[in-house]
């Protein structure tokens, strides 16, 4: 018997993660200026979503410690990067929204990137099987 493993689970997990962000971004891309608007305006945002990238991001890194394949790789890649994304927000959010901005003149870029990297990560993560024990 098979099951999803973990660097599946979390493949799949992300990649729904990042379909509904790529379809956001299609559906209300002047929002993404606005969003960043507001987060220089309110700390308590910045905080409240520094927060939850840290939680998201020590999640992957503590029930994925692995680097063995190439989806492993992109798994592990994604949860340090979210941590470090959270710890930035937390501690230097000007400075970090400052260097973010830029990157809103490439919105519709990120949209698609962000719609195939969720359709390859959907793609591979239902791939991803591991073998189970029977139950008694």
């Amino acid at each position: 018997m098979t099951a999803l493993s973990t660097t599946g689970l979390l493949a799949i997990l992300i990649g729904l993660m990042s379909i509904a962000t790529g379809i956001g971004g299609l559906l209300r891309p002047n929002d993404w200026r606005r969003m960043f608007d507001e987060f220089e305006a309110s700390p308590g945002l910045s905080l409240a979503i520094a927060l939850i990238a840290i939680l998201f991001g020590s999640l992957v890194i503590s029930i994925h410690p692995r680097w063995d394949t190439p989806l492993q790789i992109v798994i592990s890649v994604i949860g340090w990067a979210s941590f470090i994304e959270g710890l930035a927000l937390l501690s230097i959010p000007r400075s970090y929204i400052g260097m973010a901005k830029p990157l809103l003149a490439y919105t519709r870029a990120w949209t698609i990137f962000s719609l195939l990297l969720g359709a390859v990560l959907l793609i591979v993560g239902f791939g991803e099987r591991t073998e189970t024990l029977p139950l008694p």
